[in-house]
């Protein structure tokens, strides 16, 4: 089952197939089967990962109001010092379970609470883990549950091209931290993008509305990467991320995007030009 997975975030043909069928199907159906050790393997080969150890935090709603608009929320405790290599995040029974992959660097901070958070589509009852990599390369790993389904293959209510108006356009805000000697700082990126992942039907047409999502998103403060994310279709529509980076001098934010079209967009924490 998961090869049909990889098969399905390459081919929008066969994703609209499986999307039928999911819509069709009993919520809840696939969420039984285990496939976390074929998707373990496929990610991380044979290195070991240490379970809910207290390393990372992964906050989920209760309940879910939206299943194409699900916020999740990763947290790493005061309590682990240090550099982090990566963090990756799974959602178990979607059609592509892993829903991004963010790469840190110098800029991410090495202490205080640092954090992630975005919202995400959730296609069936599945598992939702944070596999958390830390400087001497250890894996760490937290999981949940999620009671949702259907927002992968939701009907698209909106007119497609009115969708799309101003896409691209993104918004950087930074946050400084309420105790002054804090070591990290906060943002929020907004991105005005569909993020259509080729198993939605036009309400108009009844067609498929094409993939296209965003992809990468890389983000810099004062000219160092704090990290690189590389995205899949189970981000939300209008993608939104909060997350925490290490206190710089000037703590400007420089942001770049890519979609699935190969369309770059920009945003900045501060005026352009100034």
């Amino acid at each position: 089952m998961p090869h049909s997975f990889n098969s399905i975030a390459r081919s929008c043909g066969i994703a609209a197939l499986v999307a039928s069928m999911i819509v069709l199907g009993a919520p809840g159906a696939q969420a039984d089967e285990n496939v976390w050790p074929i998707l373990k393997e496929q990610a991380f080969g044979d290195r070991p990962i240490q379970e809910e150890d207290g390393m990372v935090v992964l906050e989920t709603p209760s309940k879910v109001e939206d299943a194409a608009i699900v916020p999740l929320t990763v947290r790493v405790p005061p309590s682990v010092k240090g550099k982090l290599k990566s963090l990756t995040l799974f959602i178990d029974q979607n059609p592509d379970p892993r829903v991004a992959t963010l790469t840190f660097g110098p800029a991410a901070g090495t202490g205080g609470e640092r954090s992630f958070s975005t919202r995400v589509r959730v296609d069936n009852f599945s598992h939702v883990r944070a596999v958390l990599e830390t400087e001497d390369g250890s894996l760490h790993m937290t999981t949940k549950f999620l009671a949702a389904a259907g927002g992968c293959a939701a009907m698209q209510a909106k007119d497609p091209d009115a969708d799309t108006a101003d896409m691209g356009k993104t918004i950087v805000r930074t946050f400084p931290p309420a105790i002054e000697s804090s070591p990290i700082w906060a943002a929020q990126v907004m991105i005005k993008h569909p993020n259509h992942n080729g198993m939605q039907l036009d309400i108009n047409t009844a067609q498929f509305i094409p993939a296209r999502f965003v992809k990468e998103m890389t983000v810099k403060r004062d000219g160092e990467l704090v990290f690189q994310l590389d995205g899949t279709f189970s981000i939300s529509t209008n993608p939104n991320f909060r997350f925490t980076f290490g206190r710089g001098e000037e703590n400007d934010l420089d942001v770049v995007i890519v979609d699935t079209d190969g369309t770059v967009f920009t945003g900045q924490s501060r005026p352009k030009g100034s």
